[in-house]
């Protein structure tokens, strides 16, 4: 499930603000990651279907949130930052958007084991159970494929500007 979107043009900017500092450049370049993101995020929350929102609205305010990717922290993967949209780790974030999201599949998908005869009773003992298969809603994918051009154009604006702020600040030539 996991996508991702490639910027072209964001390494000169990193590079022009690495000449001075790494750390004030991966700070810059995080914060521009983070407003795309927070866009795209955005686009999630309207995204979940009236249908499945819950009374408390606890899967829009907490179920999604912005965070640093693990992976990209420049110490472990060279010079990649990386922020990414997951859910929530609170005691109080729903736990159900990600069934909501891909769907659920009794079982994990898996067959029986067995002979026939038992596989047929264990699908009977399921299906009286109520437990069926629940198709996804796929809204995250939807909105990122509907915001990704957008979060691209945010990204490299704030990146340009941030840029811009640390040179007037620093007195750097333009």
């Amino acid at each position: 499930m996991t996508e991702a979107i490639t910027v072209t043009g964001l390494r000169e900017v990193q590079k022009t603000l690495y000449a001075y500092s790494q750390q004030l450049g991966d700070r810059v370049i995080r914060g521009a990651l983070r407003q795309g993101a927070n866009y795209v995020l955005k686009g999630i929350r309207l995204e979940i279907p009236a249908s499945i929102k819950d009374k408390t609205g606890a899967l829009r305010r907490r179920g999604f949130r912005v965070a640093n990717s693990k992976t990209h922290k420049g110490k472990y993967s060279g010079d990649l930052i990386g922020v990414e949209i997951g859910m929530g780790r609170s005691k109080l974030a729903p736990f159900y958007g990600v069934f909501l999201n891909d769907g659920w599949v009794p079982n994990n998908g898996k067959a029986a084991e067995g002979s026939d005869e038992s596989k047929k009773r264990q699908r009977d003992a399921r299906l009286a159970a109520g437990v069926k298969r629940v198709p996804g809603k796929k809204f995250v994918q939807k909105a990122f494929a509907k915001r990704r051009e957008a979060a691209v154009r945010i990204i490299v604006r704030a990146a340009e500007t941030g840029a811009g702020i640390v040179k007037r600040k620093l007195g750097m030539p333009a």
